[in-house]
């Protein structure tokens, strides 16, 4: 695996990775209803590189033939948005290394805290690597109940 900065043209495969997170790894925390809403809101390869390409820190995991197996985000602010691997690498270190990396990114900026909203699984791998869960969020996405956690971590 190799981590590299992303590139505009990232952008279609990211989107692609986003939705088989989602679909692959959320049915191990999440209801099928609840799955399909959060798969349902994921970006499209345009808004992607909208999003993307804003001026936040991206940096992306590349696996065996330089295929896209996973990113992570780094707002101004310290906020995480995104992070997101493909079924096929979890449990490899992919995810760790990947927010290893955006932290090692914030304190060079000078950033104090990183904070997020996390799904089950990426609740459990921040816990690992010294977030503090605030707060569970309980919320609707298209009528359907879900939640998340309110995580930061103070560097």
């Amino acid at each position: 695996m190799r981590l590299r900065r992303y590139a505009p043209a990232d952008a279609p495969a990211l989107s692609s990775v986003y939705v088989r997170s989602v679909l692959g790894l959320g049915p191990r925390d999440y209801r099928p209803d609840q799955v399909s809403a959060w798969a349902g809101r994921a970006p499209g390869p345009d808004a992607m590189a909208a999003r993307l390409g804003d001026g936040r820190v991206v940096i992306v995991a590349l696996g065996e033939e330089d295929q896209r197996v996973g990113f992570c985000d780094l707002e101004p602010d310290g906020h995480i948005d995104l992070l997101y691997c493909v079924p096929e690498v979890a449990g490899t270190r992919v995810a760790a290394a990947l927010l290893e990396r955006i932290e090692t990114e914030a304190r060079a900026q000078g950033i104090a805290r990183l904070y997020t909203e996390a799904s089950e699984a990426a609740r459990r791998l921040l816990l690992r690597h010294g977030f503090t869960e605030l707060a569970r969020r309980d919320f609707t996405l298209d009528s359907v109940p879900i939640h998340n956690f309110a995580m930061e971590k103070r560097l």
